[in-house]
């Protein structure tokens, strides 16, 4: 935890994305590098019934922490993909986690 989920991103894009912003985030969140996971979503968009391109969607699983930090990740995550995929736009959305609703092995924290 955090959980980073990715779409609308190249594989390629999304592993060294993922290897720049661990050590970023890590940092901002005072986070161990070893509990942030990654993941690529492989996703199709529509718009008028037929395929199109989006602009990079990530979503950031965590347990609530305070607005400062909020946004200097957002900020973070903005600026590095739009530094490795190039997007006009990027959005990141915020998912804030209970820690009784989370649970590793059974317990929850």
């Amino acid at each position: 935890m955090p959980h980073i989920r990715m779409r609308a991103i190249e594989t390629e894009q999304a592993a060294k994305i993922s290897q720049v912003l661990l050590k970023e985030l890590s940092a901002a969140t005072k986070a161990a590098e070893e509990n942030f996971t990654f993941e690529l979503i492989e996703t199709t968009f529509f718009a008028d019934g037929k395929k199109t391109r989006s602009y990079p969607f990530i979503e950031v699983y965590w347990f609530d922490r305070p607005q400062e930090m909020q946004d200097q990740c957002a900020k973070i995550i903005t600026n590095r993909v739009k530094e490795i995929a190039n997007p006009e736009d990027v959005i990141v959305v915020f998912n804030k986690l209970s820690k009784t609703d989370y649970y590793e092995n059974g317990s929850h924290f």
